[in-house]
Formats: structure tokens, C-alpha cells, sequence
């Protein structure tokens, strides 16, 4: 039984910043550290499933499940929750996703528009209903990490509102920094009406390139304009195609090029997220 289980989103509205490769290989270099983990597709594309190896559309039991469960079966959530956790050649567990959690999201709109939850009822609130349901997994490990998606908002806010810290990641390209106002919006409004303790864990730079001037003068403009208030994290995801061929093989970069300059900034990562309070 772990002590204190953190759970971490990692989430940017922007698409092609790194946020599966992230939640993908920190999980695998927390697990290789010694630590439980579990994954948590967060996202109807599954790329995070498919990462793993897994057909996304061949998962029987998925987050899509959980979540329905949590609405309209909360005494069979903890059957539901047995069935979907998978075990992974990574390390990680995982909990899968695939198109019918777009149905999911759905629903929780429906819950929204309709205020199916009582005033003053948070516990039933549709914000809150990825929090009830990972709760009683927060006993069987040290890190659950949600790979968050780019369209269903309310997936995302219900992540955030589950979540001890989130990280952004962000691709050290000019015009993809722009991104980071409208996520750092969305985390402010979770934290004022869901989640008061909700952390953002810093903001990670990916697809870095060393040389190329670019890639260091966003790096110093995301420190000048962040680091005051935001911990940028040291080590920025050096680009690598090895990163981009890992998820097609199923694998983790640790296990398709551990020598891999990515491998090494994945773990700086894994070491500072270790850090966290």
C-alpha cells in the first residue's frame, strides 16, 4: 500500500506537443525507479492504449466504463475498476481508452446542461466524477498518471479536478508556446471551483533541439515570462526520432533505445517529479 499516491494530468489544449509520449515514458521511468504506477488514457483517440501496445478498439472494459459506472452504478465501480486496469510490458498498469469515451464525455455533458447534480451536491457534480472513481486506486500506487486529450474539455476538467499536480508540455517552437496561456486559464478556473490544492509541476519543454537558436530562445522566453511563477523543469525532451518510433512498436523509449538522448531527458524528469512535495 503506497503512502501518499500523487497523481499527476499532463495536459496542453495544443495537439503534437508530446503529452502521450510524456505521460507514456515518465510513467515508465517512475516504475523503473521502483515506484507502482498507473496510466490513465484520458483521451477517445487511445493513442496512449495504442502506445502500449494494445488495440484500442479490442479493450472491452475502458475509462469509457469506469466513468458510466461512477454516474449510474457507483456500488459496482469497484468490479468495473478490477477489469479495467491492465498490466503493460513497460511497467506501468493502464487503464485504456478508445472512441467510447467520447460517448462518456458525452454523457457528462448531458449531466452538465441538465444539472443532474443537487446545488451544493460537489460529490455529484460532473466535474468531479473522474475523482471519485480513481480515489479507491490511490491505495495501490504512488503515481497515477492521466494522459489528457485535446477536444473533450470536461475530460480535462475533470482530470484537473482529480489531479495533486498537472504538467504542460509545450514544443520548443515559437508559435507552439502560445498555447500555455489558454491551458494555465483552465487549471485557474479548476483550482477556484473543483480543486484548490491542484499544483501545476512545471512546464516541459519537448521535440528540443540543442542547436538550433529557435529552440533556445523559446526556451529563455518561457523562463522569462514563467519561471517567476511557474517551475520550468530542467532537462527540456531532446527531439528524437526514436521518440516518434517507440509508441508504433509499443514500447517505452527505455525499452526501444534506452542510450537515446530522450531516454536520458525522461528521466531528468522522472527525477524532479520524484522531488515533488
Amino acid at each position: 500500500m503506497s503512502e501518499i499516491c500523487k497523481l499527476i494530468s499532463v495536459t496542453n489544449q495544443k495537439g503534437g506537443v508530446g503529452k502521450t509520449t510524456t505521460a507514456l515514458n515518465l510513467g515508465a521511468a517512475l516504475s523503473a525507479s521502483g515506484k507502482k504506477v498507473l496510466l490513465v488514457d484520458n483521451d477517445p483517440q487511445g493513442n496512449l492504449t495504442a502506445a502500449l501496445g494494445f488495440t484500442q478498439a479490442e479493450q472491452k472494459y475502458t475509462m469509457a466504463n469506469l466513468l458510466l459506472a461512477a454516474i449510474d452504478y457507483p456500488e459496482d465501480l469497484e468490479l468495473h475498476l478490477k477489469r479495467a486496469v491492465l498490466h503493460t510490458e513497460a511497467g506501468p498498469n493502464l487503464i485504456p481508452a478508445n472512441r467510447r469515451l467520447a460517448d462518456a464525455a458525452a454523457r457528462l455533458q448531458v449531466m452538465q446542461l441538465s444539472q443532474y447534480n443537487a446545488v451544493g451536491d460537489a460529490e455529484r457534480s460532473c466535474e468531479k466524477v473522474m475523482d471519485n472513481l480513481l480515489a479507491p486506486l490511490r491505495a495501490d500506487y504512488d503515481y497515477i498518471i492521466i494522459d489528457c486529450g485535446l477536444k473533450q474539455e470536461l475530460l480535462t476538467v475533470n482530470a484537473l479536478a482529480a489531479s495533486d499536480y498537472c504538467i504542460i508540455p509545450v514544443q520548443a517552437h515559437f508559435l507552439a508556446s502560445e498555447g500555455i496561456p489558454e491551458v494555465l486559464e483552465l487549471v485557474r478556473s479548476v483550482q477556484t471551483k473543483f480543486n484548490p490544492a491542484l499544483k501545476i509541476a512545471g512546464i516541459l519543454l519537448t521535440m528540443y533541439q540543442s542547436r538550433p537558436q529557435l529552440c533556445r530562445s523559446v526556451r529563455e522566453s518561457v523562463g522569462d515570462i514563467y519561471g517567476e511563477a511557474f517551475h520550468v523543469f530542467e532537462q527540456p525532451i531532446e527531439y528524437s526520432i526514436k521518440v516518434a518510433e517507440c509508441p508504433a512498436a509499443g514500447q517505452s523509449i527505455f525499452d526501444y533505445s534506452p542510450k537515446n538522448a530522450a531516454a536520458l531527458s525522461y528521466r531528468s524528469l522522472a527525477e524532479e517529479v520524484l522531488r515533488l512535495g
